[in-house]
């Protein structure tokens, strides 16, 4: 995959497979760190929002990584040395960032590490496809056997970096399930599929404070843990249906969008996010540029600003007093 059009699936809350690679020119030294930072807050944030919100989702809880993974085989032949350079990959699946306070952040894995085995399992060198094609079929390997050892509770990653090799041993925490990625990008956008939530990068650079990228990630997450998919899909006859700020839709998906904004604020607060900015920042995406693409998709501006200020009233109120 090439640096520009990077989409990292997330592993904190990894169940499914990444988004298709996408080719295009190599990219500014500066950039690979600019990732990492992008990679590193999307999964920060998501992490604490499945961890506070595990009440919500009892049938669908599952072990957190806490770190993030990628692969030399998913960026473009090109940009390779660069990025084993920048990122010190190598022939196994790296640590692209690992969630501060998680319990693997506490237990000394480090970005840049490069997994090697779990609980005795080879995790396997990553293999390139013959066609040299970005793939991250090494990385979505590792990814499997992480979770299905973490399952079982405490795991011991061994991992390489320039000082050797080393184990890493920790007892991951439960959260709810969900895939959440961050995809290449400008348009100013975010959905979920049911089992996957995706987040642009132009989006991303919306959202000024770490509370606004709470406020998205938990209106996707919300849409899964309500099983919109499955509602619309049943509606409408066919297999999947995306909910999310764009698309198309219908009374039924109008509905959806402001349950899916009632349950989001309700999971920021309960991840200790302050939410009083929240009106202020949902207005500047609503207004303007994307009120004509949502018209018939989604409530009016007015109507979900409305609901939205209701609903931080309510939370502001239950919230417990410091």
């Amino acid at each position: 995959m090439c640096l520009e059009h990077l989409a990292i699936a997330l592993a904190v809350l990894l169940v499914g497979c990444g988004a298709p690679l996408r080719a295009a020119p190599a990219p500014h030294p500066g950039r690979l760190q600019e990732l990492r930072a992008q990679d590193l807050r999307v999964a920060s944030v998501s992490y604490r929002l499945a961890l506070a919100n595990r009440a919500l989702c009892p049938g669908a809880v599952a072990p957190q990584l806490g770190f993030t993974l990628h692969g030399i085989e998913q960026y473009e032949v090109a940009d390779r040395d660069r990025v084993a350079a920048g990122f010190a990959l190598g022939r196994h699946a790296g640590v692209m960032a690992v969630v501060p306070l998680s319990p693997a952040d506490k237990a000394g894995l480090t970005s840049d590490d490069q997994l090697v085995s779990v609980n005795g399992r080879e995790l396997g060198p990553v293999a390139t496809d013959p066609s040299d094609r970005p793939t991250r079929a090494s990385v979505e390997r590792s990814h499997k056997i992480i979770l299905e050892e973490m399952k079982t509770g405490e795991v011991t990653l061994r991992v390489s970096s320039a000082g050797g090799l080393r184990d890493v041993r920790f007892a991951p925490e439960l959260g709810c399930i969900s895939n959440v990625e961050l995809i290449p990008g400008g348009e100013v956008n975010a959905w979920a599929d049911g089992e996957r939530v995706m987040i642009s990068a132009g989006l991303l650079a919306q959202c000024i404070t770490n509370a606004d990228l709470a406020l998205v990630i938990a209106h996707e997450l919300a849409h899964n843990i309500l099983r919109h998919s499955r509602k619309l899909a049943a509606a409408g006859g066919s297999e999947r249906k995306v909910v999310g700020l764009l698309g198309s839709g219908s009374a039924m998906m109008r509905e959806t969008e402001e349950e899916a904004d009632q349950l989001a604020i309700k999971m920021a607060t309960a991840a200790a996010y302050d939410m009083s900015q929240a009106e202020a920042f949902m207005s500047r995406l609503l207004v303007g540029r994307n009120a004509a693409s949502m018209a018939g998709t989604h409530p009016t501006a007015d109507r979900r600003l409305k609901l939205l200020r209701a609903e931080i009233a309510v939370a502001r109120e239950g919230t417990p007093k410091r």
